[in-house]
């Protein structure tokens, strides 16, 4: 019984200190990694036809995407998004921005950087960051 306690314990801790380690780990950032350069059309088309080979190229990670800007919106939190348009009349690639409203308007060609988190619909970027304007 006494073993099967100190087994309990010791479980109990090494729970917890993954935990801690876990809920404590710093977020990536996106403007020290390497990037992948791809035009918004491109990356679009690639989810588009063919969702899974798509997501082994580009899914998690940083991608450095060129593209003209159709849409600029906030989310929830007052966090700026920029859309970039794609081929598609009604979707296109959705930048969630990780700093105060970029300086850019609608029509204006922009790279962004930013982790790929997947496609629903529009292709997802977030942690992003204006590059350049073109």
């Amino acid at each position: 019984m006494k073993k099967i306690s100190l087994v309990i314990i010791l479980l109990a801790i090494v729970a917890s200190v993954v935990i801690y380690k876990m809920y404590n780990k710093p977020h990536r950032d996106p403007k020290k990694e390497e990037s992948i350069p791809v035009s918004a059309i491109h990356l679009f088309r690639s989810f588009e036809e063919d969702e899974p080979t798509a997501n082994t190229i580009y899914l998690d990670k940083v991608l450095e995407i060129t593209g003209n800007v159709s849409e600029i919106t906030a989310n929830q939190n007052l966090t700026p998004i920029i859309v970039l348009e794609t081929e598609n009349m009604v979707f296109g690639i959705r930048c969630t921005m990780d700093n105060a409203e970029p300086n850019v308007v609608v029509g204006e060609t922009v790279t962004i950087k930013g982790i790929c988190t997947g496609y629903l619909s529009d292709v997802i970027i977030t942690n992003a960051t204006l590059v350049k304007n073109n």
